[in-house]
């Protein structure tokens, strides 16, 4: 696990609950070997937590904010502030997102809070995109900013970097957990996606509560070898601590006959080359 990167990890504080906090979170990974972190919360930012705990560790520590609707939503001025404060990922909406509401709530999770929205969010319009998601892309141009896509759907994601390539902006993006629920890629919408400005990210948690097999992950893997695989362990949650859960996932990629070198660029040269 020596000089690995984690861009999907979940700690408290946290509108559902979580096996640590940002700072245990933090040294387990770094006990565990690793370069660096992305803290990710659904409820907003972890800029400004992840900026102090930064400081505490030899390996690094980034934030980013979720655009549900606890920071309004498509809201270019929670992106600008996240950017300002030295932000390095933006996600789109994620629980909050048009194509999670038929999803509901998870059995492993619970969220402390009460308001539970009637509308999801889209980015989509009948123009392409909307004008808040237009001013989103305008404020991440040139910023070496991540746009993650968060839990919108696949047609979304096609639109979004279609629409980033066409218009010309410097914005590289993540397609998250390509095989979750949502967005449910198949090999078509990878083959239409790729491009040296697009990341696709696999996730132990989309294995560990079975919203698709391993078989499928490894065929993807395997007939795509060109795509800018990302390693994650969307970890965090009560019982499943992030090094924990990336070390499971190799084992059982590594079982399924991808080579040690495949695993070493999905969990260490290509997550670098995004965020750096």
């Amino acid at each position: 696990m020596k000089n690995v990167y984690d861009i999907h990890i979940h700690a408290s504080p946290s509108i559902f609950e979580r096996w640590g906090d940002a700072r245990q979170t933090a040294a387990a990974c770094q006990k565990a070997g690793y370069a660096g972190i992305v803290l990710k919360a659904h409820h907003g930012s972890t800029v400004e937590i992840a900026n102090i705990v930064n400081q505490q560790y030899d390996m690094d520590v980034f934030g980013g904010v979720v655009l549900n609707y606890f920071v309004g939503g498509l809201n270019p001025y929670a992106v600008d502030a996240c950017c300002a404060l030295g932000g390095k990922i933006v996600w789109l909406p994620t629980i909050h997102a048009d194509a999670h509401k038929p999803l509901g709530r998870f059995d492993f999770q619970e969220p402390s809070t009460t308001k539970f929205p009637d509308k999801g969010i889209r980015i989509l319009s009948k123009k392409g995109l909307t004008d808040a998601m237009y001013e989103i892309l305008d404020i991440l141009h040139g910023k070496n900013v991540v746009l993650a896509t968060g839990h919108v759907s696949a047609k979304e994601a096609v639109t979004l970097v279609r629409e980033v390539k066409q218009r010309g902006y410097d914005i590289r993006v993540l397609i998250n957990h390509v095989l979750f629920y949502t967005p449910d890629m198949d090999e078509n919408d990878i083959e239409t996606l790729k491009d040296p400005g697009v990341w696709f990210e696999i996730s132990h948690l989309t294995q560990k509560i079975h919203a698709a097999s391993m078989d499928r992950l490894t065929r993807m893997i395997t007939r795509h070898p060109d795509a800018n695989w990302v390693m994650v362990s969307d970890a965090g949650q009560k019982g499943n601590p992030a090094p924990q859960a990336l070390r499971q996932f190799r084992d059982q990629l590594t079982s399924r006959h991808i080579s040690d070198q495949t695993i070493e660029k999905m969990m260490v040269h290509n997550p670098r080359r995004l965020f750096y």
